[in-house]
């Protein structure tokens, strides 16, 4: 499979069907997430942040999932000639929020909840729907980093004009064989 069939297919099992209209991925399964990207949009949209959600929802947010790294090595089985290829890739989903809570105390419950209902749903399914052999499992030495299980890594808040944004990363690798 290939590095864009894998990016889609982790997008659209943490976004949804594909919209091509606003490339993005528009029906998200976990509660609290608007709406999924492949990549950093140019004018970002703050509906989206909100995106099927209740009227009135206090926090949304937007995931760009990213794969900045892979690792590939080839395991020999049955000789010389026959094998497969194990690739590695490093996922980073970056969760942008946006909470229109009253105290940021609050909006920082939400991001916790959003990272509790996120790593729920990516251990529904160590396959992420398909898109790789598995994901978030422990990977040998060498490969890329988040390779031993699930990161995640949090910034701190920010709050403007009764708005606080915030952003955390949800960090692991996803493996994938191909013949060789």
């Amino acid at each position: 499979m290939s590095i864009t069939a894998t990016h889609d297919g982790i997008c659209r099992y943490f976004g949804g069907d594909y919209d091509q209209p606003t490339r993005t991925y528009r029906s998200s399964p976990v509660p609290g997430v608007g709406v999924v990207r492949r990549g950093w949009p140019k004018n970002e949209n703050q509906a989206d942040y909100f995106l099927g959600m209740e009227p009135g929802a206090r926090t949304g947010s937007q995931i760009v999932v990213a794969i900045p790294r892979s690792h590939e090595v080839r395991r020999a089985v049955g000789g010389e000639h026959g094998g497969i290829k194990e690739i590695v890739y490093e996922v980073i989903l970056n969760v942008y929020l946006r909470s229109r809570t009253a105290y940021a105390e609050d909006a920082q419950d939400d991001a916790y909840a959003l990272r509790d209902a996120l790593a729920e749903w990516l251990r529904r399914d160590r396959t992420l729907g398909g898109a790789v052999f598995q994901a978030a499992e422990h990977v040998e030495e060498g490969g890329p980093a988040g390779g031993d299980g699930l990161d995640f890594e949090y910034a701190q808040p920010s709050t403007k004009a009764e708005l606080t944004k915030g952003y955390f990363s949800m960090r692991f690798a996803a493996v994938e064989f191909v013949e060789a």
